[in-house]
């Protein structure tokens, strides 16, 4: 069973530093949202704040993190662009903000989201 923290930092005089799933789904679920062509998976908008950590999945083991997102992709953006700048980004994110190492953020692209859609609901960039 996964563990919900992972102990970053120990020491007899100060105590420890752990860092929550929720906290790291966060950080990667906030960059999600800077990159272009990135588009909610289940349509709506892009969830805003901690409830991005919804588009996450973390897995934590012996100090190391590994990442699953699922998203949309906007019409007219490649696919394989997105998601490279989607792996790029959270990854850089996530070791930047937690100093944990991440040894893979998969991403599964689930559906393409239409010109249209995002004028009609007016909320995608």
């Amino acid at each position: 069973m996964p563990r919900d923290e992972e102990l970053i930092g120990e020491s007899p005089e100060d105590g420890q530093i752990s860092i929550s799933r929720d906290v790291i789904a966060t950080i990667a679920g906030l960059a999600a949202t800077d990159v272009a062509g990135v588009a909610p998976p289940k349509g709506g908008t892009m969830p805003r704040g901690e409830a991005v950590r919804r588009l996450v999945e973390v897995e934590l083991s012996e100090g190391r993190v590994k990442l699953a997102l699922k998203v949309g992709v906007l019409h007219g953006h490649a696919i394989q662009e997105v998601a490279q700048g989607l792996q790029t980004k959270v990854k850089n994110e996530v070791e930047k903000m937690t100093a944990l190492p991440v040894d893979e953020v998969d991403v599964e692209v689930v559906r393409v989201v239409f010109p249209e859609e995002g004028r009609r609901k007016d909320r995608f960039s």
